[in-house]
């Protein structure tokens, strides 16, 4: 009721104690701490102010004069509070940077964030336990909240109860309250006002028609916040649905209170009045409890924030470690080399994902061999075909030789020595050529073994340009950006036969009718690679052939057996380097070779 008499709300300091002495006497106190009877514990009175510690409180102390002094005490500021105070900091400035992060990368965060193992596993552990502090602090709050109002109810229903009972030894004798007046006591209001003192409540009570009968607090009525006729629910629920005790919440402007009826019978169960009982809760303290609350949970989850921040980096890292290194011997799988087997010893998920890996790696040793196998039978078939055709055209003139010598032996008068002389010629020129038929293809399939030493590319260059010195038609340009000396490690002879062989096919590609121009490059194109571009202004590759340019048996010229770029394709890949090309119709193709360095 102050709240609603009062014009202006007082306001009063928070968490302070005072205390006023007088001649050293204690006159008056307020508030929790507990003070001395006698000033003289606190101070001597020699200093106008003086300050101290005490109990947890700090004290201020203001000597007005030789007779009067004041004391204002609040509780001093503990370590836990200064450690509370972190996580308040810490939850603020998580939630600030959290949204700015979001608003400054909204865009990119998708992209940014990758959802791999490790990271899932932190973002689930921190998301569950963002998950359960909301879950438990709703529902503690909601807890708290019935809890709060389930007592209130409970101590309504409680001094209602005793109220009642000193009431009823009062008047049960009564047949009507309206003119009541006992010993010491003037009328109804004033023994309300008595019993008010006593249970520390205000005190209405209303006749059977539901007009107020008497009351303990009449300036409410006089004020007029309230009507002098019982609450119409109350009444109704009291008077025709016999209830025995109603309890519900009334207002008075914005406030809110709890408000208890019962019927007041006397010793015959007749009514005598309705009794009401408002119960005024101090929202308040409510508040306080619920702050506090949310901020013991709110410190206990920053704790655990942190901890489980740092839990999950480590058991993520753990989790994933065996993830890691079976993903690190998947990667280094090869067809070419002995594949090593995981030994792992744990009883889990992983032993199974190790379980099918060693299982792969035997299923892909068979799979090699019967791959190289197969590959093997295929290139020698392939092999056989290409060397029976070209062994056939040979043997065709040579048969034919043959038969004709046989002729001429059987006719009389025949030049038999001059044909002999014609027909051996002939005879050994298919030879020849059968025997470099047979090297080009002993070249391909079993390269001799390769001498590998350092190798001065620009000297072997040079070696290759004065090799067709001579030649007419065309010249070498060589071009080597002013580098005196870049070393490689192969086989100078292997390395010498690949750049041969890539300047005559540029010499061949070149049309007749052309001016045929050559040219060798060189330039660094990194620390530790090289590369060499041999160019010609030839009328370049058709689209159709370009994916087999590097097939062994394959060629374009009635000459040659195709055999050239496949060998220095091996030789490049055997030095560890690679070769490609670029090629434009009508203008010309340049080939490009990248090898390592070596110091």
């Amino acid at each position: 009721y102050p709240s609603l008499l009062l014009r202006e709300r007082q306001e009063k300091g928070f968490d302070f104690s005072y205390a006023k002495y007088n001649k050293g006497k204690l006159i008056t106190s307020s508030g929790d701490y507990n003070y001395r009877q006698t000033s003289w514990f606190y101070t001597s009175g020699n200093e106008t102010y003086e300050y101290f510690h005490s109990k947890g409180y700090d004290h201020s102390i203001y000597n007005i004069d030789d007779d009067n002094t004041v004391i204002v005490s609040t509780p001093a500021v503990q370590f836990v509070e200064k450690v509370i105070s972190f996580s308040y900091l810490f939850a603020f400035l998580f939630i600030v940077f959290s949204l700015a992060y979001l608003v400054a990368f909204a865009s990119h965060l998708r992209a940014t964030v990758t959802w791999d193992f490790k990271n899932k596993i932190q973002y689930s552990m921190i998301g569950v336990l963002f998950l359960t502090f909301i879950v438990i602090c709703s529902g503690t709050i909601y807890f708290v909240i019935q809890q709060y109002r389930m007592k209130h109810q409970d101590n309504l229903e409680n001094t209602m109860r005793s109220l009642y009972i000193e009431l009823i030894h009062k008047v049960e004798h009564e047949a009507d309250l309206r003119n009541w007046s006992s010993d010491g006591y003037y009328n109804l209001s004033e023994l309300l006002r008595k019993f008010s003192n006593v249970f520390y409540t205000d005190i209405n009570m209303y006749d059977g028609e539901g007009l107020l009968l008497a009351t303990s607090r009449s300036e409410i009525f006089d004020q007029q916040f309230l009507s002098i006729r019982m609450h119409r629910e109350a009444y109704d629920k009291l008077s025709r649905e016999d209830y025995s005790i109603f309890i519900h919440t009334e207002e008075i402007g914005s406030m809110n209170y709890q408000s208890a009826y019962v019927p007041l019978l006397n010793s015959e169960n007749s009514l005598l009045a309705y009794l009401n009982l408002p119960y005024f809760t101090e929202p308040e303290i409510l508040a306080q409890e619920v702050t506090n609350l949310v901020v013991v949970i709110l410190n206990t989850y920053v704790i655990l924030l942190l901890l489980v921040l740092f839990l999950s980096v480590f058991l993520a890292d753990r989790i994933t470690q065996p993830l890691r290194f079976i993903q690190s011997r998947i990667a280094q799988l090869s067809l070419s080399k002995n594949n090593e087997k995981i030994v792992y010893r744990g009883k889990d998920e992983i032993a199974g994902l190790v379980d099918e890996y060693n299982y792969m790696v035997d299923e892909l040793v068979k799979s090699a061999d019967l791959l190289a196998r197969s590959e093997r039978e295929s290139a020698w078939r392939e092999m056989a075909k290409q060397i029976a055709h070209e062994i056939k055209n040979p043997l065709t003139p040579m048969k034919l030789n043959v038969q004709h010598m046989q002729r001429l032996v059987q006719e009389e008068g025949a030049d038999i020595a001059g044909q002999v002389e014609k027909v051996s010629q002939s005879l050994i020129e298919q030879i020849d050529s059968l025997t470099f038929i047979a090297n080009e293809f002993s070249d391909f399939a079993k390269m001799p073994k390769a001498r590998n030493r350092k190798i001065n590319l620009v000297t072997k260059l040079r070696n290759v340009a004065n090799l067709f010195e001579n030649s007419e038609g065309f010249k070498i340009d060589l071009d080597f950006a002013g580098l005196t000396e870049v070393s490689t490690y192969g086989d100078p002879a292997q390395f010498q036969r690949m750049v041969i062989n890539l300047v005559k096919n540029g010499i061949q590609a070149i049309p007749e009718e052309r001016e045929k121009k050559i040219s060798v490059a060189m330039e660094l194109v990194s620390e530790d690679k090289v590369q060499i571009a041999v160019r010609d202004n030839g009328k370049g590759i058709p689209d159709s052939i370009r994916d087999k340019l590097f097939h062994p048996n394959f060629t374009t010229k009635s000459g040659g057996m195709g055999m050239g770029l496949a060998i220095s394709a091996n030789i490049v890949q055997s030095m560890g380097g690679e070769i490609w090309y670029e090629t434009d119709a009508g203008k010309g193709t340049t080939f490009f070779v990248q090898l390592p360095l070596v110091d």
